[in-house]
């Protein structure tokens, strides 16, 4: 995949125009730059009104694929599309033992609960057995660095609300307007302050900042889109 763009659909929200009156300019614009996001050489992966942990974004953008979704499609793991599941397994590590009362006590669950999640992830090949605990499936792991778009005509303080959301499970959000705003200055500003980027048009007046997102929420993203790139791929 290196070095090319695929564009995919959510799995449970299938791909539809933006709807401002200015749709097709947005459209282009957005997807225009996605592309020059950091790492789309290395191969990117579109989704157009996607469907993510927290809300539905216009432009879902994965760069510095390389074949990562490939590798994943060839692990022998059903895809791990519920937040909470992903968020245990994301608690989880390669190469270091974890008990479900250590994970309990990380994410605020009984350790009953955890145990019994953890027999299912078990079940499913994410997770396996290692001395009095359990360890991650090698390979299950967030692909590439994901970008959550928000397309608006002018509207930025709206915009700046959704990509906050978008930031909890996306390494990086940010805003594209197609008209500058009169309080352009105060927007530059907020978007700096939460580390958003901001563009008009195709160009960023603020870059995103890559964040930390929450560890559950990002790997259940990935694993949607690898998901969705499957259902593209065999059809």
């Amino acid at each position: 995949m290196t070095v090319q763009t695929v564009e995919v659909r959510s799995r449970t929200r299938p791909g539809r125009p933006f709807l401002p009156v200015r749709e097709r300019e947005l459209d282009k614009t957005v997807r225009t730059v996605a592309s020059r996001l950091p790492g789309a050489d290395l191969g990117l992966v579109l989704g157009a009104e996607f469907v993510g942990p927290v809300g539905v974004v216009d432009l879902l953008a994965v760069t510095r694929v390389s074949d990562g979704f490939r590798q994943r499609s060839h692990l022998d793991v059903p895809h791990i599309t519920r937040e909470s599941d992903a968020s245990i397994v994301a608690s989880t590590h390669e190469a270091a033992t974890r008990t479900p009362a250590s994970i309990a006590q990380e994410l605020g669950l009984s350790s009953a609960s955890v145990a019994r999640r953890l027999r299912d992830l078990e079940s499913r090949g994410a997770v396996f057995r290692a001395g009095g605990g359990f360890r991650r499936t090698p390979g299950l792991q967030p692909v590439g660095r994901a970008y959550a778009i928000e397309a608006k005509v002018s509207d930025w303080r709206r915009g700046l609300a959704q990509a906050l959301k978008y930031a909890s499970w996306c390494d990086a959000a940010g805003v594209v307007l197609l008209e500058a705003t009169s309080s352009l200055d105060l927007a530059k500003d907020r978007f700096r302050e939460f580390g958003l980027g901001l563009a008009v048009g195709e160009r960023w007046l603020v870059r995103p900042r890559i964040g930390k997102p929450n560890a559950g929420r990002r790997l259940a993203l990935s694993e949607r889109v690898s998901a969705a790139l499957d259902e593209e791929w065999s059809s």
